[in-house]
């Protein structure tokens, strides 16, 4: 009898927890948003605040880029994680690119002259930053949040709810880039569950925003979306029904991979 009114307290001390860390990400997503406006004209400056403030909110909740309950890794250590998830976002993106081509639902075309360096590099850092920001405070705190499920199925969905939510978010928001969205948020979710932290979802999110904005994007070539419901129009690339068939398969391997993880909940810190 005794088990009861003390189990039922601390799911209510969970509960608090989890709603108080949740309501703190929303805020500093909030601010982010504001940051971007306001910085609208001067993109790096907003991507470096951005990366700043999520980086500053969600430590205060305690996510952290590594596993808090093990050992320190040595930067070759987090090298490598993130190394492995670069790998992992990049084959994801030229999967989508060439289904995406193949099935007409994106053009590519090859741009003319070499790729500048300095357009490598802006990009690579934007992305980079960007990454950090979303990565951060879109699955990190809600891992955090969620501290307390076991299930690393259900914690990698919640990070492509809240990756859908934040899609609905954008001013060009369609309900397949939504779907999209979450089943992206999925497999970078499924990440942060296998690795115990950011280095390879955020490594992952890098090589995905470098290479279909960078490379794909002006770079190497350009790279332009049907007008169609197929793909996307004004939403992008991720905004089409082919973004969703070519993504759906990726998310379901991660989810069947991520079970082998256990139970052992990931926290982001």
């Amino acid at each position: 009898m005794s088990d009861t009114p003390r189990t039922l307290a601390e799911s209510s001390v969970e509960t608090r927890a989890a709603a108080r860390t949740a309501a703190w990400g929303l805020a500093i997503y909030a601010a982010t948003r504001v940051i971007a406006i306001v910085l609208a004209s001067a993109s790096m400056a907003s991507s470096v605040a951005q990366a700043i403030a999520a980086e500053w909110g969600a430590g205060r909740v305690g996510v952290t880029w590594s596993d808090a309950h093990a050992p320190p890794p040595s930067s070759g250590q987090m090298a490598r994680r993130a190394a492995i998830g670069a790998a992992a976002g990049a084959i994801a993106a030229a999967l989508l690119l060439s289904f995406a081509w193949a099935t007409r639902a994106a053009l590519v075309e090859t741009a003319q002259g070499p790729m500048p360096w300095s357009l490598l590099v802006v990009g690579l850092i934007t992305a980079a930053l960007n990454a950090m920001r979303d990565e951060l405070l879109l699955h990190g705190v809600t891992l955090r949040a969620l501290s307390s499920v076991s299930s690393p199925v259900a914690r990698s969905l919640a990070c492509g709810i809240t990756s859908a939510a934040a899609a609905l978010g954008e001013p060009t928001a369609t309900v397949p880039l939504a779907v999209a969205s979450l089943l992206f948020g999925t497999a970078l979710g499924s990440l942060w569950v296998r690795d115990r932290g950011a280095w390879m979802p955020w490594g992952a999110h890098t090589a995905w925003l470098f290479v279909v904005g960078t490379v794909f994007g002006g770079g190497y070539a350009d790279t332009r979306v049907a007008s169609s419901s197929w793909g996307g129009a004004n939403a992008g690339i991720l905004g089409g029904t082919a973004a969703v068939v070519a993504l759906a398969p990726i998310a379901i391997v991660a989810l069947y991979l991520v079970r082998r993880v256990g139970s052992k909940p990931q926290d982001g810190g």
